[in-house]
């Protein structure tokens, strides 16, 4: 006895030992798979904290600024230092050199010696400051930039905003999902109940087998539609994960539901309303960094005036200075003719000014066509959901009638499972224009940049 028992331990233990890894691995498996639950506000917040295109966003202003500080040249002097070591028998070098370091005496005149010399070192330090003075292109260019750098900054918001937007659509989404699926399996269970009870009538001969294999067959319909909407549902779930910086592993579940008709107001018409949000702002500066492009341009064939100045230093030795000298002075320059280059950059400017501009009014005739198409939106979303819910109501009092008449054997399956799948269908369409009543809503906040709900 001792000696089976015995036996069935070192059994069990080296199943053990064969199940161990797959045991560690599902333990490792569940540990992975993390679970987050988040309001709409946490997971917009997050979504600010964390989005790529945000982050890519923010970048694109950090590289404008820093071409934006480039233009305090056009104010700023430019101070430089060189050091040179020459050794050279050019002639007219090895004087010249030698006059820089103050050291000329009789003998190099000597005509010899001017024209065939020995090579001759020379070591110098220069010190040069240049300081612009009128350049009016160059202003206007810097304008330009200041413009494309407000044009960024607005651009940004309005990436925030549409991340917000998305945020919005996914968590809706997922709210839609889950009560789709929510009531897919309500209805599964009630048509697991019909199958069952076709099946007891049908297995006692009160019901024909054409009706018992209409109740078996809609209940694997709801079973694959369930199927499909689980599958759509952990899509979303991966999509919103995404925008939220997570990774899509990570199982996102709401704790809010959907906005009904009374958790928001909208009391005027807004489509009446300007629209005023950050990408028209956006695009705005844009065109007034063409313009000033255009100006600067123009202001190109205006001269340009700057200042410069040098001290320097040069010795015959290495790192000797003995001998120094300044040179100070203005310079103006004024390109008269270009060959046409500088008429063909105004050309050039205009045209894009005139590109910026059309695509400003495309862009507004654009927002408002967003408007009128939310606001239509609404207030089909508005309808449709008393709509449904007359429906649901209806359609809950039917399948309650036909199933005690069905229970009493005086209604088809046909019947009871038709008038079932009004009721389902009807729950469906509810939930999908409260989700399009709550999109409607959120669109219109984007493109207006108000709060139309009533938190």
């Amino acid at each position: 006895m001792n000696s089976i028992n015995s036996y069935v331990l070192k059994l069990c233990l080296f199943a053990g030992l064969l199940l161990m890894p797959s045991i560690l691995m599902a333990q490792s498996s569940m540990a992975d798979k993390q679970e987050l639950s988040i309001s709409l506000q946490e997971a917009m917040e997050l979504a600010l904290e964390q989005n790529f295109s945000i982050e890519q966003a923010e970048h694109d202003v950090e590289a404008t600024r820093a071409q934006y500080r480039q233009t305090n040249a056009v104010f700023l002097p430019q101070l430089s230092f060189e050091y040179n070591a020459i050794s050279t028998n050019d002639p007219l070098n090895v004087f010249a050199f030698k006059l820089k370091q103050e050291v000329v005496s009789q003998q190099d005149f000597n005509p010899a010696l001017l024209n065939d010399p020995d090579a001759y070192e020379n070591y110098s330090a220069k010190f040069e400051v240049r300081q612009p003075l009128f350049n009016p292109d160059m202003m206007m260019q810097r304008g330009a930039v200041k413009s494309q750098l407000n044009s960024v900054n607005e651009q940004l918001q309005g990436t925030k905003n549409h991340i917000r937007y998305q945020v919005r659509n996914q968590y809706y989404s997922l709210i839609l999902h889950i009560r789709q699926l929510d009531v897919l399996e309500s209805a599964l269970q009630t048509a697991g109940e019909h199958r069952r009870q076709a099946q007891n009538f049908f297995e006692e001969g009160l019901l024909s087998k054409e009706d018992f294999l209409a109740a078996r067959v809609y209940e694997l319909e709801l079973e694959s539609r369930k199927i499909n909407s689980e599958n759509e549902l952990n899509s979303v779930r991966e999509e919103i994960a995404l925008l939220l910086g997570l990774d899509g592993s990570v199982t996102i579940s709401p704790t809010e539901d959907l906005y009904g008709i009374d958790d928001a107001s909208i009391t005027t018409d807004v489509t009446q309303i300007r629209v005023n949000n950050a990408q028209t702002r956006a695009i705005e500066q844009r065109v007034k960094a063409a313009e000033r492009m255009t100006k600067s341009a123009t202001f190109s064939f205006l001269p340009k005036i700057n200042l410069f100045g040098s001290y320097e230093y040069n010795d015959p030795d290495f790192a000797s200075f003995s001998a120094n000298s300044y040179m100070i002075g203005a310079n103006l320059r004024w390109n008269i003719f270009s060959g046409f280059s500088q008429a063909g950059k105004v050309q050039e400017a205009r045209a894009n000014y005139n590109k910026a501009r059309s695509m400003q009014e495309s862009h507004r005739f654009e927002m408002e066509n967003q408007v009128r198409r939310a606001y239509r939106s609404l207030e089909h979303a508005e309808k449709e959901l008393e709509l449904t819910e007359e429906a649901i109501k209806q359609s809950s009092e039917d399948v309650k009638i036909r199933s005690n008449r069905f229970k009493e054997g005086m209604a088809r399956t046909t019947d009871l499972l038709e008038a079932e799948t009004k009721l389902a269908e009807a729950k469906l369409k509810n939930v999908m224009a409260l989700y399009k009543y709550n999109m409607s809503i959120a669109a219109l906040e984007m493109l207006l940049e108000q709060d139309f709900t009533n938190q």
